[in-house]
């Protein structure tokens, strides 16, 4: 699995390297194409504010996603991470066939989710305190964002695999993450922050 993810590491990273070259040439693509995955859905340019919530439920889990107004759809943001204060890291792909990236600390003071669509070249990114709270015995982790403040609250259950599913509601599905190396999980995540779009 560990060459896997390497290997999916690497081929992001060389298709983010040349993308852009490719959609500079040909003009890009919108995003209003086709409507389904959390990029897309936060990607809507079509006001200057965007609050979403969903609300799902899988058996007995629960989740729901809530972001607060922000001011543009999309921006440029950069989040400031290190491999120093990142203790576990999880890479896998959503029922959407976006790219999601997890990583924390010990103490829950530095958490991200990482949602990478890579046909659009963009990604949806919260990092900064998580809280965990319990709701109908499913932990709910809730990110504040550092930069926007928004807020983000998924489900996340361990698996006997040593494999955690995130689960964001019915609307935007679940991801299946499998344990990644930090620093190649870091890594990658700085490659999204500097060749795709941030949209929230």
């Amino acid at each position: 699995m560990l060459n896997r993810n390497r290997i999916v590491t690497v081929g992001l990273a060389l298709a983010l390297a040349v993308s852009p070259v490719a959609l500079t040439a040909c003009g890009g693509s919108s995003s209003s194409d086709s409507e389904g995955t959390a990029t897309e859905a936060a990607a809507d340019n079509t006001t200057s504010s965007t609050s979403t919530t969903t609300d799902g439920s899988s058996g007995s889990s629960t989740s729901s996603s809530s972001s607060s107004s922000s001011s543009s759809a999309s921006s440029t943001q950069s989040y400031s991470i290190s491999t120093s204060e990142i203790t576990e890291a999880y890479m896998g792909a959503s029922e959407a066939g976006e790219t999601v990236y997890y990583v924390g600390n010990d103490d829950g003071s530095k958490t991200g989710i990482f949602f990478l669509d890579a046909d659009n070249m963009a990604n949806v990114s919260f990092m900064g305190p998580a809280t965990v709270t319990q709701q109908n015995g499913e932990n709910l982790v809730t990110i504040t964002d550092e930069l926007s403040g928004n807020t983000l609250t998924f489900g996340v259950a361990k698996n006997d695999d040593g494999t955690i599913t995130i689960d964001m509601g019915n609307e935007l599905g679940k991801a299946i993450l499998a344990q990644a190396d930090i620093a190649e999980t870091v890594n990658a995540i700085s490659t999204i922050q500097a060749n795709t779009t941030s949209v929230q």
